[in-house]
């Protein structure tokens, strides 16, 4: 049960399951053994299953250390936040059983499963569109036979590593964008949301800046504060990152994350889903070291 599509049926069954009551259930044992009485109505979970659930929890409780948020439970917005950060390493299949694990977690312990949240759901989503997207270009691209190969999965990226990376972004308006865009997501914010955002929705203030995320429907967002870093740890301030890209690009209304083509151009069309799977595999490429040449 390791490939993806036994993940994605595996995560829609969880994902679709009623929750859970409370009465007669035990939370799984430490070291990832899940001793939780069956879900009544539903077979239990084959070994493999719950052996992939325990490191797939145990992974979200590591970035959820890191980034200063609740695992259990969690919201929505940081189930949300954790997924995106991992759309451009992870496939969708393995993404969705990420969600499955997170959600069979809360039910066994009485919580209300944040899998069935829109904003969980568009993450998913939005990870199956730029799959499919990409076989498609793919597909049609001339002298390519061979499908996309997968992304090498070099564990989930947590705030620090985002950090890093951003860090070793080049001065470029390309540059500019991804340094703003992965600061904001090391922060807990789901980057899905954030090529959703316009102008607009970003109001600078002396604390930092308060970003109007946009909703999974037409209503309005939530306000989300972003606080300024102190000057000695400035280069990584998310705010003036952010900043520095909204000067630099000319950026006065519309789309906040906008497509650079080749030449440098800023054009006004916002980035697609698809794109932030280039822009981490590209900039997680600049983390490793140079192997040197042999003489």
């Amino acid at each position: 049960m390791t490939d993806d599509a036994a993940h994605a049926a595996s995560a829609a069954t969880a994902e679709n399951a009623a929750p859970a009551q409370t009465a007669g259930f035990a939370p799984a044992a430490p070291g990832g053994q899940d001793t939780a009485a069956p879900v009544p109505g539903r077979a239990p979970h084959a070994a493999e299953t719950r052996r992939l659930y325990a490191a797939d929890w145990a992974a979200f409780m590591t970035w959820c250390r890191a980034a200063g948020l609740a695992a259990l439970p969690a919201l929505p917005t940081t189930v949300a936040a954790y997924l995106g950060s991992m759309s451009a390493t992870l496939k969708p299949g393995a993404l969705a059983r990420r969600a499955a694990a997170i959600a069979d977690r809360h039910r066994r312990t009485g919580h209300v499963s944040p899998g069935t949240d829109p904003a969980v759901r568009d993450v998913l989503r939005a990870a199956r569109h730029a799959r499919n997207q990409l076989r498609k270009a793919d597909a049609d691209a001339p002298g390519t036979p061979s499908p996309i190969p997968p992304v090498r999965r070099r564990g989930p990226l947590g705030p620090a590593q985002l950090a890093r990376m951003a860090a070793r972004c080049p001065g470029d308006l390309a540059g500019l964008r991804d340094r703003a865009l992965l600061l904001l997501v090391a922060t807990g914010l789901d980057p899905g949301r954030l090529l959703a955002l316009d102008h607009e929705h970003v109001r600078f203030n002396a604390q930092g800046a308060a970003l109007v995320m946009p909703g999974a429907g037409s209503g309005a967002g939530e306000e989300v504060a972003v606080a300024r870093k102190a000057s000695a740890a400035s280069a990584a301030c998310p705010v003036r990152a952010l900043q520095d890209w909204l000067n630099r690009s000319d950026t006065r209304f519309g789309p906040v994350f906008r497509k650079v083509d080749r030449w440098g151009n800023v054009e006004h069309r916002r980035l697609r889903p698809d794109a932030l799977r280039r822009i981490w595999r590209r900039r997680a490429v600049m983390r490793r070291p140079a192997k040197k040449a042999s003489s």
